[in-house]
């Protein structure tokens, strides 16, 4: 279920009075709510501000818990896309982190149990002959390797990538595959939340919800207060109301 952000307004608004920090703009929430949903998304997908020196693992990070893909699952997309000839695919519109990557080649190899089931007295090549043809789809992953290993493993004649062992780089161009014949790819990523917006018309003066020209936000309702308590963060340093501020940092540290 999506938040509905005349509700993640009303909430807010109501917190601001009872502070005493005056009517929040509907301009000023607009602002403050994306800024909100995309902090949130930074902390639950790995905030590198986080990282130790040597330990580059944050305290709360993408799928290390179940509450964790539960929260981001709406903006979790797979798809299979088509990875052209020179075996760079351009990032998805709305891409924002990458998630994992799979292949499928025909795998048509012959076991030697294969080869010794019809025939026990017959030469190698008259077993072939009478091994009926197996084309398997095997699905294999395609891993993430930095650029500067690059290099090492195409030159390689040991971990060379092939169709059963394919690996990907990242560039602002796209993504680069090898082997570059790859054809296409199971990509999952994560994708940017949508921009919520509070809608109103004026009549006599006055801000009023316009239902059918706003935009809910499309997380889920459990992380509610989490950006609602963002949004009086920002609102509170643009005001310079340090009891705003104070009391939002607070209930971002009890955890809701």
């Amino acid at each position: 279920m999506a938040i509905n952000i005349d509700e993640l307004y009303k909430f807010v608004q109501f917190v601001a009075n009872k502070e005493q920090s005056g009517f929040i703009k509907p301009s000023e929430f607009n602002l403050s709510v994306d800024r909100a949903q995309m902090q949130l998304f930074m902390e639950r997908y790995g905030n590198p501000a986080e990282y130790q020196p040597g330990r580059p693992i944050p305290r709360v990070a993408y799928n290390q818990t179940q509450k964790i893909s539960d929260d981001l699952r709406e903006f979790i997309v797979r798809g299979t896309l088509y990875v052209p000839a020179t075996g760079i695919m351009e990032y998805p519109l709305d891409y924002l982190h990458f998630s994992s990557a799979s292949s499928t080649y025909l795998d048509s190899s012959i076991s030697s149990k294969d080869m010794n089931s019809d025939c026990p007295g017959c030469s190698k090549e008259e077993k072939r002959k009478n091994i009926k043809a197996s084309v398997v789809n095997k699905v294999v992953s395609v891993r993430p390797i930095d650029d500067f290993e690059l290099a090492n493993i195409l030159g390689s004649s040991i971990v060379a990538p092939t169709r059963e062992y394919p690996i990907l780089t990242f560039y602002s161009e796209g993504v680069q595959y090898h082997p570059k014949d790859i054809g296409s790819v199971d990509f999952v990523y994560l994708r940017r939340p949508a921009k919520a917006l509070w809608a109103f018309t004026t009549p006599a003066s006055k801000p009023q919800y316009d239902a059918a020209n706003s935009i809910d936000l499309e997380w889920p309702e459990q992380v509610f207060n989490e950006i609602a308590v963002r949004i009086l963060s920002f609102v509170g340093i643009n005001l310079r109301e340090a009891d705003l501020t104070q009391y939002s940092e607070g209930k971002r540290q009890t955890g809701i």
